[in-house]
């Protein structure tokens, strides 16, 4: 049987003794914004799974002669499944990315003084066009190097933050065994926020500590069967 949004409620509150629904410092939408900060903003950072890894593919164009795609200008395939891309869509990119028309590779960089060290800055109408091997991803833009000349399709590989839920709490959780490690992670930082006693803190820890080691060995299980790929 799926899991549910609900689900997460209901064992938040068994877990924090937080019964009372009317109760103004626990009620769903507490709660809920406690689950929606955990699964948008710590999870995405805390764990790495092989559902969080996903492809983003869009085309860059001799047209834009600045070579710098904002995320909110990306033309996205209604099949990703980053269509609701942000500046936070992406967690860490997977090096090299791949341009499929030349079929070459790109270089990702994250450190903007590495990347304009290499290509300068405000000098775009000087630049040479051709394929790029430089991208740079920062912030909440792509900038390109050296800027194309033609049409590109670019693929990108990495793990995406997971979206916040909607408040609809019949909403399904994207995978049943995500239930309870989602709840202990809230539920912890309730107890830090609420300021429950040491005691009760440590416990609470600990069986988070539990719920992720339960996690982590699914892609620990998958991981290990997979052969390793040299890196020449």
């Amino acid at each position: 049987m799926a899991k549910k949004v609900s689900d997460c409620l209901n064992l938040m509150r068994r877990i924090l003794g937080r019964r009372n629904k009317l109760d103004a410092d626990s009620n769903d939408n507490i709660l809920m914004a406690y689950i929606n900060d955990f699964v948008n903003i710590s999870m995405s950072d805390d764990v790495k799974l092989f559902e969080q890894f996903g492809t983003l593919t869009f085309t860059i164009t001799a047209d834009n002669i600045t070579g710098v795609y904002p995320f909110t200008q990306v033309g996205l395939d209604s099949s990703t499944d980053f269509i609701n891309i942000s500046n936070e869509a992406f967690i860490s990119l997977s090096d090299p990315a791949a341009s499929s028309t030349s079929w070459n590779h790109l270089n990702v960089l994250q450190d903007p003084a590495e990347f304009y060290s290499r290509w300068g800055v405000n000098n775009e109408i000087i630049l040479t066009p051709g394929c790029p091997t430089d991208m740079l991803f920062y912030g909440n833009e792509l900038v390109f190097r050296t800027v194309p000349d033609t049409s590109y399709d670019v693929f990108l590989y990495g793990y995406k933050v997971n979206p916040a839920f909607a408040t609809d709490t019949n909403e399904e959780l994207p995978f049943d065994y995500w239930l309870r490690y989602i709840s202990y992670g809230a539920s912890l930082n309730y107890a830090r926020d609420f300021r429950f006693d040491n005691e009760a803190k440590q416990l609470l820890a600990n069986d988070f500590a539990h719920e992720r080691k339960l996690m982590l060995t699914r892609t620990h299980n998958q991981r290990k069967m997979a052969r390793g790929i040299p890196s020449f």
